[in-house]
């Protein structure tokens, strides 16, 4: 490797940096288990030499808020997939093969701290996880620096390839992993002169050397198939990354289930969407609930519909033959399955008026506090242990214990209420929007990584990513708009052009072709690149574009046109969106750009036009309407560079 400067690894490097599939999918199956995940994630990361070093300020900080910052970490983390998994599982096997000799000579010679050992063992080779050429050990060993206060660590991985006999007296831990490197990469080493010189160094003898790395290339194998890495994998399939998409579909259905379990009516309704929950995800058959009643028995409860027959039961809290009351004395899911010889009468009962041949017996809060018990019967095997039964029964919970304010009415709301929303129910809206927005780009980038070079397809894939960006932005333009003095935009060179064939492409297939709309486009190639905010253009010609649709039921043609135009004292870029619909009633056209109580239905807010002119107006133009029975034709106006400044003239909005 080539010898560098001593600069330090910059971060944004080592961000970059690939990790192993199978060790990111298994730490955010840990971080999902909350605080009884703890000990298992740290032991998992611990396996990945970029993820080892990136988590390193997080240790010993493990509360929910910290909780989520690591998910993102870990759900934005590149992964080795492809082509490149092939050369990844050769530095990863490095990597932990040496971090777990080190280790194990630190034990045998005891004058070397083990954690120690591993990560600078570990992280010897972190260089060639960078996506850059000649980097070297020097630039990364600084990161190591907080393993130990004297800086052994970065030593040790600064040193790792020099001869031996260079570091005859340095301190143990250099000795250490020079010594598991060699015996790693080196098919001989155990039989050279300075190996064995070396070893007895650390009063270790040639065949002691042996057997530590016959045990560290054991462990390194069994890790490799844990994680998806073994080389048999990487030559039939990805495991780790079929792991990590698993995954990703798991976090995508738990925000779908947020969604469905969101403001319910009562906590009938939300049971009422817990069973329907259960039945489609799990094959749960038939389902009830029983609650401690004013006798002390447990009894069916009204809050979920249940056979007639059940009501005549009443099940004693200290009957241990019971299925019901052990899930309540143990906290714990109790199962029950007809014909066991020793199994309850009632539960037998019980499964006889379900019309089931075994139940799940599942502790629940319920809405008054006190703890039930839910019945779920005929589901898939081993119900309690599906990655997604506890979400289930959590999201539940948790949608009859939100506070009234987090609970939406019922009937639309009256003219002026949107201004009502309290600003906290906003915030926590956007952070809940946050969590499938990431997914979602997370998602998109795997697709893209396992569909391979298909143009076509990534162009797509390309084209819903950068939606979703939008989309992010827009949502953290909501809580920036609420502070006192909101950043300013950076401004960049725009193609008005390029934005305008990015918007057709984009809603060819899903808005035009679907409703028979016709496109055209006719671009002048004079139009000069405009200091502006793309997002801010590309909306408002989406807008436009989806009203004009909208405005031809039946199908018709849109075009997008581009040219210059001067006016007095300054020259515009015009852009032109015109329909072939039946054009604007007159009371419409008079009140255009102004907030109105739509009736196209609950997906539109009657704000479309206003938000234009407003997006408008901060790009310093302006936008007018002409309409008649032949169709209606939309003009933006936007001021272009003149000698070095932006003409900012204000306009009056309105229809002509």
């Amino acid at each position: 490797m080539q010898r560098l400067s001593n600069k330090s690894l910059k971060i944004s490097e080592l961000t970059a940096c690939l990790c192993a599939p199978g060790v990111v999918a298994e730490a955010l199956e840990h971080l999902m288990q909350g605080e009884a995940g703890q000990a298992a994630f740290v032991a998992c990361v611990r396996h990945d030499p970029v993820l080892a070093l990136r988590l390193r300020p997080f240790a010993g900080e493990f509360d929910p808020a910290r909780r989520d910052l690591l998910r993102a970490l870990l759900l934005a983390a590149p992964v080795a997939t492809g082509a490149a998994q092939v050369a990844y599982v050769q530095r990863w096997r490095q990597s932990v093969s040496v971090a777990h000799l080190a280790q194990a000579l630190a034990v045998r010679c005891g004058t070397v701290g083990a954690e120690a050992a591993w990560s600078a063992g570990l992280g010897h080779n972190l260089a060639d996880y960078v996506d850059a050429e000649a980097v070297a050990a020097a630039q990364v060993a600084p990161w190591l620096d907080e393993v130990d206060s004297d800086g052994w660590a970065a030593d040790a991985v600064r040193y790792h390839a020099d001869p031996l006999p260079r570091g005859r007296a340095a301190h143990p831990l250099v000795r250490v992993v020079q010594l598991a490197y060699l015996l790693t990469t080196r098919a001989d080493a155990v039989d050279s002169v300075d190996v064995r010189a070396a070893l007895a160094t650390l009063q270790m003898g040639a065949g002691d050397a042996a057997q530590l790395l016959a045990d560290s290339q054991a462990h390194t194998r069994q890790l490799a198939q844990r994680f998806g890495l073994s080389d048999s994998v990487t030559q039939t399939g990805n495991q780790g990354f079929d792991r990590l998409a698993r995954l990703y579909a798991g976090q995508a259905a738990q925000s779908a289930l947020h969604s469905h379990f969101r403001h319910p009516a009562s906590p009938e309704q939300a049971l009422a969407r817990l069973q329907a929950a259960l039945h489609a995800l799990f094959g749960v058959a038939r389902s009830c609930l029983f609650a401690t009643a004013g006798d002390g028995l447990l009894r069916i409860s009204t809050l979920m519909p249940a056979p007639n027959g059940l009501n005549a039961l009443g099940i004693p809290p200290d009957d241990a033959h019971s299925a019901l009351p052990r899930a309540l004395a143990r906290n714990a899911p109790q199962q029950h399955e007809t014909g066991v010889a020793d199994a309850a009468l009632v539960d037998e009962q019980i499964a006889r008026l379900l019309g089931v041949s075994y139940f799940v017996c599942q502790p629940l809060r319920l809405p008054d506090g006190q703890t039930g018990v839910l019945l779920a019967g005929d589901g898939v095997a081993e119900l309690a242990a599906h990655p997604l039964w506890r979400f289930v029964l959590t999201e539940c919970v948790e949608a009859w214990s939100r506070p009234p304010d987090m609970t939406l009415p019922a009937a639309a709301p009256a003219e002026g209420a949107v201004d009502a929303i309290p600003r906290d129910r906003v915030r926590r809206a956007i952070h809940e929007v946050a969590n499938p927005l990431t997914i979602m780009r997370n998602y998109v980038n795997l697709l893209s990584d396992r569909i391979g070079a298909d143009s076509a397809v990534q162009r797509d894939l390309g084209i819903i990513g950068d939606e979703i960006e939008r989309v992010a932005r827009i949502v953290r333009g909501i809580t920036a708009a609420e502070t006192v003095d909101p950043p300013a935009v950076a401004l960049e060179l725009a193609s008005v052009n390029s934005v305008v064939s990015e918007l057709v492409r984009m809603a060819l297939g899903t808005l035009f072709t679907p409703n028979k709309v016709s496109v055209q486009i006719d671009l002048n190639p004079d139009v000069p690149p405009l200091p502006l905010q793309k997002d801010l253009l590309k909306q408002v010609l989406f807008n436009l574009a989806k009203n004009a649709v909208e405005a031809m039921p039946a199908g018709g043609h849109l075009k997008f046109t581009t040219r210059l135009v001067d006016e007095p004292g300054e020259r515009l870029v015009e852009i032109e969106v015109a329909d072939t619909g039946p054009g604007l009633p007159p009371p419409v056209a008079a009140r255009l750009f102004e907030p109105v109580d739509t009736t196209k239905g609950a997906d539109h807010a009657g704000l479309g036009l206003a938000i234009s002119r407003g997006l408008v107006e901060r790009m310093n133009g302006h936008i007018q309407c002409n309409s008649t029975p032949q169709g209606t034709q939309f003009l933006i106006r936007l001021p272009t560079l003149q000698n070095g400044q932006t003409q900012t003239t204000t306009r009056r909005y309105g229809s002509t």
